[in-house]
C-alpha cells in the first residue's frame, strides 16, 4: 500500500477515535500539502476547499517559464503546482499506415528540459505544495508526430494499418514512462495525467480497445506506482463524450482524484455527487473553463462556485473542466480561488 494511502488512513482512524493528529488540527495550516491529503480522506467533510485554475504561459520552457510558473502559483494562491507540458515529440514523415513502425521510444534524456523546468519548481515550492506535472496521453503524442498539417488523414493512416498504429502508441507510452521516472526523480510529487480515449472523431471503439486502452492505462498505472497523488484529467477536447456514463469506462484507471468534463454531446450535463459516488474518489474541477471564470465578472464566478458547491461532495477541489483561456485575469482567479477556501466555513 502507498505511503500516502496509509498516512491518510492513519488520520482517519485516529480522528474517528477522537484523537488530534498534526494533520486533523492543520485545516487551515499553511502546508498546502496536508491540506490535499485532507481532501484525500473521505472518512469525514472536509471544511477547507482546495482550489486550483491553469493556463498556458507565452514561456514554454527554460528560466522564464520557471518564473511564470512561480509568479502564476503566488498570485492565484492555488493549492498544488501544476506544470505544464511543454515539449513536443518530432514529426515523423507518416505517409501509409504501415510508417506508423517508424516511431521510436524517447528517453529520458529527450525530455530534459521539460524535466529542468520541474526540479526547479520543486526545490522552490515542493516543501509547501505538491508538484504535478501535466502528462498528454499517448494519442496526443501520436498527433504531434504525424504533425499538425497532416492531422486530417490520422483517422485514414490508422486504419490503414492499425497494428502498426497499435506499436506506435506503445512506443510513445514507453517513451511517456521515461519521462515520468526522469521527473519523479527531479522532484514532481506525482502527476496530472490527460486521457483523451475514446476520441470517436478519430478512432473506432474497435481500435481504442484492442490497440490504445492499455496504453493510455499504463501511464497511470505507472504514476500510480511511483507517485504520491495523481489527477487524472478526462480530457475532451475536440470530441465531446457522450454521457456521463462514458466517462466510467476510467473508472479502472489508478489514481487519486479525477477531473471530469461537465457537459456532453447528448445535452445531459454532470451531477457532481453522483460521479464522485461513482469513480470513489475526489473530484477536481466544477467550472467550465471557457464560462464565467474566463468571459464573466468576479461577482458572477463567485455565484457560479455557489452553486457548484452546494452541489459538490464535501471531499471535493474547485477547478475548470480543463486549461482556461491564456488571457484570464490573474486577479479574478485569486479571488474565486480565495473565496472556495473559506466558502464552508462561511456557507454553514
Amino acid at each position: 500500500m502507498k505511503k500516502i494511502q496509509v498516512k491518510a488512513i492513519a488520520i482517519a482512524l485516529l480522528a474517528a477515535a477522537g484523537v488530534q493528529t498534526i494533520s486533523a488540527q492543520s485545516q487551515v495550516a499553511n502546508n498546502k500539502r496536508e491540506r490535499i491529503l485532507q481532501v484525500l480522506d473521505q472518512s469525514r467533510p472536509n471544511e477547507y476547499v482546495p482550489a486550483a485554475f491553469f493556463l498556458h504561459f507565452q514561456n514554454k520552457l527554460g528560466r522564464k517559464a520557471v518564473q511564470d510558473h512561480k509568479d502564476f502559483y503566488r498570485a492565484t494562491n492555488m493549492d498544488f503546482v501544476k506544470v505544464f507540458y511543454e515539449i513536443a515529440v518530432p514529426k515523423v514523415d507518416i505517409q501509409t499506415g504501415k510508417d506508423w513502425e517508424k516511431v521510436p521510444v524517447y528517453g529520458e534524456d529527450f525530455f530534459e528540459p521539460q524535466v529542468a523546468v520541474i526540479e526547479d519548481l520543486a526545490r522552490e515550492f515542493g516543501d509547501e505544495a505538491f508538484i504535478l506535472p501535466t502528462v498528454y496521453s499517448p494519442l496526443a503524442l501520436a498527433g504531434q508526430t504525424l504533425g499538425f498539417e497532416n492531422r486530417k488523414n490520422f483517422k485514414k493512416l490508422v486504419e490503414e494499418n492499425p497494428k502498426a498504429f497499435g506499436q506506435a502508441i506503445k512506443n510513445l507510452s514507453l517513451s511517456i514512462e521515461n519521462y515520468l521516472r526522469a521527473a519523479r526523480k527531479r522532484g514532481a510529487d506525482g502527476f496530472y495525467v490527460s486521457s483523451q480515449g475514446g476520441d470517436g472523431n478519430s478512432l473506432s471503439p474497435e481500435i481504442w480497445n484492442k490497440y490504445v486502452r492499455q496504453w493510455d492505462k499504463h501511464v497511470s498505472e505507472v504514476a500510480n506506482e511511483i507517485g504520491e497523488i495523481n489527477i487524472l484529467h478526462i480530457c475532451d477536447y475536440g470530441t465531446p463524450f457522450k454521457n456521463a456514463e462514458a466517462l466510467y469506462a476510467f473508472a479502472d484507471y489508478p489514481t487519486s482524484i479525477i477531473n471530469v468534463p461537465l457537459k456532453f454531446s447528448d445535452g445531459s450535463t454532470l451531477n457532481l455527487k453522483e460521479a464522485q459516488k461513482r469513480f470513489g474518489r475526489p473530484i477536481f474541477g466544477g467550472l467550465e473553463r471557457l464560462g464565467v471564470i474566463a468571459k464573466g465578472s468576479v461577482e458572477e464566478a463567485k455565484a457560479a462556485v455557489d452553486e457548484v458547491l452546494k452541489n459538490a461532495s464535501p471531499n471535493f477541489i474547485l477547478g475548470a473542466d480543463c486549461t482556461v483561456p491564456g488571457d484570464t485575469d490573474w486577479d479574478k482567479l485569486r479571488a474565486v480561488i480565495d473565496y472556495a477556501h473559506t466558502w464552508r466555513q462561511t456557507h454553514k
